[in-house]
């Protein structure tokens, strides 16, 4: 398919920019809809209606449009965490700023979430890291390691109180996005964080 026979439902995008986002927005739905191995570049193209040639010169691969995607959604997680964060002083509204975010993006963006935390992204872009060793988790593991070191978090390894403490809050963001939670996350988000301090706090 090229762009001068894209069907008449489909809109022509001229500009990059837009192309880019537009290619990354809906290769993001089928990657979460299908799973990234049942989706190739011509179904993007029959979602998208940008042509194969645009999506290559754009990307290059299927690998790199996932790689790029997952990278804008981690770097706007971080600085989401990160703006919130400013006006957090303790352990725990530390804890919970990371614990709140993940939450209310759940609720607004389950996709984004999906695609960020829950798949299987070393299966399929090379050299990338565990989302455990990304950025935002690295910055947790920091701050449950000040917190022991300040009293605000009991004594022990400080990797295994993260894990304790991230595991508790995304285990219900998991059943969430499965569609098999009793009630809403957004009813039951503060319990959930109680109970993921308590496993940890001094």
């Amino acid at each position: 398919m090229n762009e001068d026979s894209l069907p008449s439902n489909k809109t022509r995008i001229i500009d990059p920019e837009a192309k880019r986002e537009s290619i990354l927005r809906f290769a993001h739905r089928l990657f979460v809809e299908k799973g990234y191995h049942r989706v190739s570049i011509p179904t993007i193209v029959e979602a998208s209606g940008i042509s194969t040639g645009a999506i290559y010169n754009l990307f290059g691969s299927k690998e790199n449009i996932a790689r790029t995607l997952y990278q804008k959604l981690m770097d706007s997680f971080m600085q989401s965490f990160q703006n919130r964060l400013q006006e957090c002083t303790t352990t725990y509204e530390k804890l919970r700023a990371f614990a709140e975010l993940i939450y209310e993006l759940t609720e607004k963006d389950p996709d984004g979430v999906e695609f960020m935390l829950f798949m299987r992204h070393v299966e399929f872009i090379a050299g990338i890291s565990p989302v455990c060793m990304t950025e935002p988790f690295k910055l947790v593991r920091e701050i449950i390691k000040e917190g022991i070191a300040c009293g605000d978090v009991k004594p022990g390894d400080y990797f295994v109180c993260a894990v304790t403490y991230t595991g508790a809050i995304l285990r219900p963001v998991q059943l969430q996005l499965d569609c098999i939670l009793p009630r809403p996350l957004a009813e039951t988000a503060e319990e959930f964080i109680d109970n993921a301090w308590a496993a940890i706090k001094a």
